[in-house]
């Protein structure tokens, strides 16, 4: 009920990326630009490290969670290597991440059994991987920005910088088909996040929209206007039970208002940088790879909101 009740995380010696909840709430991992990943406590506010790894060295640009809260997918720019899958507390390999040639930026992995990976990355391709172990199975072409599993797990979307949305079978990995028809936005998408019950989901663009989409039938139910400057531009989207929000690049959190798309119920600063993630569970909403202009911010923190409610809406 009230953002201004915040902690923050600042044990990384590197500037922070990105960070995601473990489905079970007890634990975060975040990872850095140095490639070190932190998994630490969320249920006492020491925030205890439990464990520190190392996947590959370079900037870490995503981290994915198994369901039971045991395996961890994480992605980014390494010099060989681009990503990896371990399992959370030793370490120990439960697969490979292959198939790209350059930079990975997502990653996320299906939430129900059996297992599934996705991965997209500047190389213009996005890999699908069955496991656990993850194995590698084919690649579809296309320069991606973000990958999200339904919470289902009966599909996944792909989003990029050519500004299409397209979905997939989430246990085949095959193309259904695109949303919104050739381009879902007139920018590059940043980031999508699917509704609680999969049946729709919005999308986050560098046009300065929002857009609200029925999967089913294929259609924007509604646009979000978030303005006409340059920091307008949206690069990170949440779902989270009836509330939508988003973050612009000027570091705003947009609550959306459905029944009025061109004014947002409320908007928060998350502070004097921009930011471009969230991520919610449990209790808490959390802002991640946070950046100042077109570069990631130069400081180690992770900052989290806390709500009464679950959520982060008045």
């Amino acid at each position: 009920q009230n953002p201004a009740i915040a902690d923050i995380y600042t044990e990384h010696p590197h500037q922070v990326i990105v960070a995601k909840y473990s489905p079970s709430g007890f634990y975060i991992a975040s990872g850095d630009v140095s490639g070190k990943i932190r998994i630490w406590d969320t249920t006492q506010k020491e925030h205890l490290l439990k464990y520190e790894y190392q996947p590959f060295g370079g900037k870490i640009k995503d981290i994915a969670w198994t369901e039971d809260s045991k395996r961890i997918a994480v992605v980014g720019e390494g010099r060989e290597k681009f990503g990896a899958v371990f399992l959370w507390d030793t370490g120990s390999s439960v697969g490979e991440i292959v198939g790209h040639s350059k930079i990975i930026n997502t990653v996320d992995i299906k939430q129900t059994r059996p297992y599934r990976l996705a991965t997209g990355g500047d190389d213009s391709c996005c890999a699908y991987f069955e496991g656990p172990p993850f194995k590698f199975k084919f690649t579809m072409s296309r320069f991606v920005n973000c990958v999200r599993f339904s919470p289902d797990g009966n599909r996944f979307v792909s989003a990029g910088a050519d500004g299409v949305i397209i979905i997939y079978d989430g246990k085949t990995g095959e193309k259904i088909g695109t949303v919104g028809g050739e381009k879902a936005h007139e920018g590059g998408i940043y980031a999508v996040s699917w509704s609680p019950d999969s049946s729709q989901l919005i999308s986050a663009s560098g046009d300065k929209t929002v857009k609200l989409w029925d999967v089913g039938s294929n259609t924007a139910v509604t646009t979000f206007n978030m303005g006409a400057d340059v920091m307008d531009q949206q690069l990170g989207c949440l779902w989270q039970k009836d509330h939508l929000l988003s973050i612009s690049l000027s570091g705003y959190i947009n609550y959306l208002d459905k029944n009025n798309p061109d004014r947002p119920l409320r908007t928060v600063k998350v502070g004097c940088h921009s930011a471009s993630c969230l991520v919610v569970c449990c209790k808490v909403v959390f802002v991640s790879r946070l950046r100042t202009d077109n570069h990631y911010l130069k400081g180690s923190q992770v900052i989290l909101y806390f709500s009464s409610d679950d959520c982060l809406g008045c």
